[in-house]
């Protein structure tokens, strides 16, 4: 990567100096506006970054939603549909957003990887949805409806595996992006009391 590096350099510096902004009149040293490039890139790539994680977290974070209704005590099916329903909406609104962004610099790696989190998290509402009606009447379910409300929570444990895996993945891509396209990322797993 430090090649590619100095030759986008190489290539400014040309192009500064053809361009005839290199003359002994000009008050601006080269290497200001070379270093204001990059500085401007290297916000420009912070800001995608931001932006797929901030979509993706909107997903994410809506799922909360959902659970919220079903951990009380008193919760109707059809609230929990109505979260769901809600949950599904702004996944599907983050995952077209994500669509629409661009890749960086020919480099779909970070966009792939969201859309890849989005996706299996649509999935796995999905499924727990068609265990709804399965959790409605638990009690007097017959043989079948047991059998397939417990295929059901074993589709929905496969895929919050997946969406485990996938988490891991969009983490490395992350950190591979990052230093791809030469930035820090902030690390926010610590703990503040």
């Amino acid at each position: 990567m430090k090649k590619f590096w100095l030759l986008a350099l190489w290539i400014i510096l040309i192009t500064w100096t053809l361009a005839g902004c290199n003359n002994k009149s000009s008050n601006t040293n080269t290497w200001d506006v070379i270093i204001e490039d990059i500085s401007w890139e290297n916000e420009a790539v912070i800001n995608y970054n931001d932006k797929l994680v901030g979509f993706a977290s909107d997903c994410i974070i809506s799922e909360n939603g959902i659970w919220n209704i079903y951990d009380t005590d008193d919760y109707s099916i059809e609230d929990v549909k109505s979260a769901i329903n809600e949950t599904i909406s702004i996944c599907s609104n983050a995952k077209k957003e994500i669509d629409n962004l661009w890749d960086w610099e020919w480099d779909s790696s970070l966009k792939d990887g969201a859309i890849v989190i989005i996706e299996k998290e649509i999935e796995y509402i999905n499924k727990f949805n068609e265990s709804l009606p399965y959790l409605e009447n638990e009690e007097n379910l017959s043989e079948e409806d047991k059998e397939i409300y417990e295929w059901i929570v074993s589709e929905i444990q496969a895929i919050n595996q997946e969406l485990l895996d996938a988490n891991d993945d969009i983490v490395t891509i992350q950190d591979n992006f990052a230093k791809t396209h030469w930035f820090e990322l902030e690390d926010d797993t610590e703990v503040t009391e």
